[in-house]
């Protein structure tokens, strides 16, 4: 058999409580045990100590009152007669006291006179509409304050800034919280200057892509298109201050400090322009009580990663068996290719995609500056390198050469910059063939870097719905039609994951500028997904086909309505 008893001690600052048994056992052998057993209960969102209030706002005849609320930095909006409202952020207190009833009804005046005089100004500094203003001890304060027959509430705020609790440091590893962690580990994100680190805040949602469209709605909305963020943060601990404009004020002035110009100020929804080495960024912050987002678009035309109709270039080896290859950028003095390269590589493989009896040679010129054999050796390893290109899209190895021919060839001065820039060039000549052109199939419609095919499925007897819509066709009709259909699922992986950097509004994009290639003509565009026709794909059938995109994939419907 055992007993006990406790006792328990608090203190004001941090509230806790020790509460401590003192234990009597007796054992089977008539043993008396005594101990004590002592415990600490902290509650967390109790351990925020409170500020003082700085003055005695309690009436004396005060019989009920709420508990203070308080806030580290909080808004208070006032009105002004003849100037309208006047908003000031700083350490707010809050409460509501009931008192009796006064008999001669005379409360108003009394509460007032008590308030006053604690806050030391005269009665008068309190407007008939309750709010004052003062400076007590070199600190600004306002008060507002709302009189009943039986109650009475204030604001009372001394006025601050907010707390210094922002930073930029892209460098830096940013904070998750256990939640996200759990689910996603640390996302690595393209990084952005204007992204901020925040004490006691931590990531809880991440949206990444490297080209999305978002309008920003300030002056009636703006569309903006480039590179796109949106992240969430979380306040990490239970601390019980509300940050809806503490770090948006912070934010703020960090922000224009690094130069960044205000489009929308709606205090806790704020909108920035800031313009960092050339690039143009879009900002949206939004505060709440618990956190806040950011949205950020970096401005940039939309970067083509599948190839353009490679037509004009057909049309120039027809008519004169050669043609310059435009957009072939090198390395100063190398024969390493630039990324912007890719779009005239992949225009020339997918030309013999189309064309697969077509025998092309690669050949690489230079400017006259530098030694003869220098430019030999340069102009023959830049030809080498762009047909090791256009062989790394899947076209057969047998079917390019390559030569370089030096300065031997100018077909401009090599007097000035612009004639040395238009001898510096890489040029396809015809060898044979290009008569013969492929049947289009699903194959044909090139998948975007990265893409894994997920399935790969055949209906012999199937419907394809197709959507018109604006602008490419007026109608609004939407039909069904008949026919052979293959379908081709894909998933978007990089790093052995799926990549979450893709948007929808980028997959399909890049199909819609590049399915001219195969004559296709769009019919609609609706909710992430393309539609199209091909009238003819060799055989004299016809295609209907969709494209939908998804995060991280896409779908390829391909329909031959025979």
């Amino acid at each position: 058999m055992c007993t006990h008893t406790s006792t328990s001690s608090s203190t004001p600052a941090v509230i806790m409580v020790l509460l401590t048994w003192h234990i009597t056992c007796w054992t089977k052998k008539g043993y008396i045990i005594k101990t004590s057993m002592t415990l600490l209960l902290l509650t967390p969102f109790l351990l925020w100590a409170s500020e003082p209030l700085p003055f005695e706002l309690t009436y004396p005849t005060v019989t009920k009152s709420s508990d203070i609320e308080e806030q580290n930095y909080d808004k208070l909006a006032v009105w002004i007669d003849g100037e309208g409202y006047h908003s000031s952020y700083g350490h707010t207190w809050e409460q509501e006291l009931t008192y009796p009833e006064f008999s001669d009804n005379s409360y108003k005046q009394a509460v007032r006179t008590f308030i006053a005089k604690n806050l030391q100004i005269e009665p008068t500094a309190i407007s008939k509409d309750g709010y004052g203003h003062m400076n007590v001890d070199g600190k600004e304060y306002w008060i507002r304050l709302s009189i009943n027959s039986d109650s009475y509430s204030y604001i009372l705020q001394r006025v601050e800034a907010a707390a210094d609790s922002v930073s930029f440091d892209s460098n830096t590893s940013y904070a998750y919280t256990d939640a996200y962690k759990k689910r996603f580990g640390e996302v690595a994100f393209a990084k952005n200057s204007v992204l901020p680190h925040v004490k006691e805040y931590a990531i809880s949602s991440v949206k990444y892509k490297k080209y999305d469209e978002h309008t920003f709605y300030y002056d009636g909305g703006h569309l903006h298109k480039g590179e796109y963020w949106s992240l969430d943060y979380k306040k990490s601990t239970k601390e019980p201050n509300s940050d809806r404009y503490s770090i948006a004020h912070d934010y703020k002035k960090k922000l224009l400090g690094l130069g960044a110009s205000v489009l929308e100020d709606k205090d806790n929804t704020i909108k920035f322009r800031f313009e960092e080495d050339g690039q143009v960024n879009i900002i949206e912050f939004g505060g709440s009580d618990s956190g806040f987002s950011i949205t950020i678009i970096r401005e940039e035309s939309f970067k083509q990663s599948l190839v353009l109709t490679p037509d004009s270039i057909k049309s120039a080896l027809d008519k004169e068996g050669k043609v310059t290859l435009d957009g072939i950028y090198f390395d100063f003095n190398k024969a390493t290719l630039k990324a912007e390269s890719d779009k005239a590589i992949l225009s020339t493989a997918a030309l013999m995609q189309t064309y697969s009896d077509l025998l092309l040679s690669v050949h690489g010129h230079t400017d006259a500056k530098g030694s003869d054999s220098y430019n030999l050796k340069l102009s023959t390893d830049r030809a080498a390198s762009v047909r090791d290109a256009i062989i790394a899209k899947g076209i057969e190895s047998e079917r390019l050469l390559s030569k370089g021919h030096g300065e031997s060839e100018p077909i401009a001065t090599n007097d000035t910059d612009e004639g040395r820039a238009q001898n510096r060039r890489v040029e396809l000549h015809k060898v044979s063939g290009g008569n013969k052109k492929s049947i289009i199939t699903i194959d044909f419609i090139k998948p975007l870097e990265n893409s894994v095919i997920e399935s790969r499925k055949s209906y012999e007897e199937a419907s394809l719905g197709i959507q018109h819509t604006e602008p490419y066709s007026t109608s609004g009709e939407y039909k069904e039609f008949k026919g052979h259909l293959e379908v081709i699922e894909y998933d978007i992986i990089k790093d052995g994951k799926a990549d979450e950097s893709i948007s929808r509004k980028e997959i399909i994009k890049n199909y819609a500028n590049v399915l001219g290639l195969y004559n296709a003509e769009l019919l609609g565009d609706q909710s992430n997904t393309l539609y199209f026709k091909i009238k003819d794909r060799g055989d004299e059938s016809s295609v209907y086909g969709r494209i939908e995109a998804y995060s991280a994939g896409y779908t390829i419907k391909f329909l031959i309505n025979e």
